[in-house]
């Protein structure tokens, strides 16, 4: 294990774990884990899916108690078995799924987070400590907006202001720029940079190694719950190096080779002057016209809320239009009927498929006979058992690694799920593919292969439409790129020649 040692007469660390571990039921999440966080530090906790970071921020911010191990706050020995103890202790967590009232303003979301009760009754004095915070560490914050009419980088930085303001001096952020356009990450990076300057201690949990480039001092490496790399300076590995310490082996390139076009005179999607509605009449699509080609992989980029959900759904027959025209597969489909449009060859995976594909009380195997499979037949029903073993035998199946088919689908995490749900999208070689973020919840060796069966796919004349909130998978996997804001196609780039900030700054309606 690659390890960074501090000198004999160094400060206690801020917050450190000491042998902590955490086990549910048979499953080893933490397995005693080493781990300091220093005032004026910014410290990367990085790690695939599964490898236990999550189960760590919440060990530390006491939403789980460790079966073993000793927490250590500026190097005292402490319990934190709640958050309110976590918070009495200076130590706060932004979580991924942010934890505000959209229908609330800024200003009483924060009344509401103040451990301070007298305080939610002097408005005008909250307001004038916001505004001294955020100046004081470059915050952008509008009290009086609700919290439904501001970004999700604002989103962000209230969040942040909260645990500011009830006396954070430790804080943990889950995931920060999962949400964010390039010029959003770089706004955070300022952020973070200043709560350092002012003496804080961060962790920062990420799966892109360009945040640990970019933000952080020190990263440790997490692998089945294990640590790899310990408070190593960064700029001492490569990345080859620390995503061998993340994955436990070496991954294949993804794009390998060239692509081959696929020419085929059908197109497989066409939208055509669309307009979709979206609640109280707003268009969540407006004047939308655009085309996915056979055998070619189209990507959609987009700050969350700008029109990829809506326009994936459509894809799909699962929302209709007000006005324009579809077509899949050659087929005209305007009247938004799912299964005339499953019936012209199209597949998906949708944006949570825990919320809308999963069907309690179904096993694995159940699930992929709704797919395209054509289903085995015995006397009057399914031949399950043979149905089984056609999944099994299904390459992406075994590619992806998916539960056994009498698992019931419901006790399964979401990175099986998702896995399920792929393969099930992919079984049958749909001609039209609808991937709305494909690689969620998945870890870095998953991510991977599903990457690799899309550019498979594609290579054998399907056409998928991509949504990814990850940037850099849009640039690797797409032909082409469509931007999204506010409901409109704003731009379309080719990514070998595109830059990166260049689509951020298209993503945020700063440039045309």
């Amino acid at each position: 294990m690659l390890e960074e040692c501090s000198g004999r007469n160094a400060p206690p660390a801020a917050l450190e774990t000491r042998g902590l571990s955490k086990r549910f039921g048979e499953l080893q999440a933490n397995d005693r884990i080493d781990l300091q966080l220093h005032s004026g530090e910014i410290h990367a906790i990085l790690g695939e899916n599964g490898a236990g970071k999550s189960v760590l921020a919440k060990a530390l911010y006491g939403v789980n108690l460790p079966d073993e191990g000793t927490i250590l706050r500026d190097g005292r020995v402490v319990v934190i078995d709640s958050p309110r103890k976590a918070r009495a202790l200076g130590i706060g967590l932004v979580f991924q799924d942010f934890r505000l009232i959209p229908a609330l303003t800024v200003l009483e979301n924060i009344l509401l987070a103040l451990p301070d009760q007298r305080m939610r009754l002097r408005r005008k004095v909250l307001t004038e400590r916001i505004a001294q915070a955020a100046a004081r560490f470059d915050l952008r914050i509008r009290p009086h907006a609700r919290v439904r009419d501001i970004s999700m980088a604002e989103r962000q930085q209230v969040e942040i202001l909260k645990l500011l303001l009830s006396g954070a001096r430790v804080m943990i952020l889950d995931e920060p720029t999962s949400l964010l356009a390039p010029q959003e990450v770089d706004a955070l990076g300022r952020v973070v940079s200043e709560l350092r300057d002012q003496g804080l201690a961060l962790a920062l949990i990420t799966h892109k190694l360009m945040d640990v480039r970019s933000m952080c001092d020190r990263v440790t490496v997490l692998r089945g719950g294990v640590v790899q790399v310990r408070g190593v300076n960064p700029a001492g590995l490569d990345d080859t190096k620390l995503v061998d310490a993340v994955v436990g082996r070496r991954l294949p390139q993804v794009r390998s080779h060239p692509r081959q076009p696929v020419h085929d005179p059908t197109l497989a999607f066409q939208a055509i002057n669309i307009d979709v509605e979206a609640e109280h009449g707003r268009l969540a699509l407006s004047e939308l016209t655009m085309e996915v080609e056979r055998g070619e992989i189209v990507g959609v980029a987009g700050v969350s809320g700008s029109g990829q959900r809506e326009l994936a759904e459509v894809a799909l027959g699962l929302r209709g239009i007000r006005t324009g025209g579809l077509r899949v597969l050659g087929r005209d489909v305007s009247n938004g009927r799912p299964a005339e449009v499953l019936e012209a060859g199209a597949a998906g995976v949708s944006e949570d498929p825990l919320a809308t594909d999963v069907v309690p009380g179904l096993t694995v195997t159940e699930h992929m006979a709704l797919s395209r499979l054509k289903l085995p037949t015995r006397r009057l029903g399914c031949d399950w058992r043979a149905l089984e073993r056609q999944v099994a035998a299904l390459p992406e199946a075994q590619i992806l690694k998916i539960a056994a088919g009498g698992r019931q689908v419901t006790t399964l995490s979401g990175g099986n799920v998702q896995r399920i749900m792929l393969c099930r999208t992919l079984a049958g070689d749909p001609g039209f593919l609808v991937m709305a973020y494909p690689t969620r919840g998945l870890d870095l060796a998953n991510a991977v292969a599903t990457q690799d069966l899309l550019l498979r796919h594609a290579r054998d004349g399907a056409g998928v439409l991509l949504m990814s909130e990850d940037l850099d998978e849009l640039f690797l996997l797409s032909d082409r790129i469509i931007v999204l804001h506010a409901g409109r196609v704003v731009a379309c780039v080719d990514p070998e020649v595109a830059e990166r900030h260049d689509v951020g700054s298209l993503m945020l309606g700063l440039a045309a």
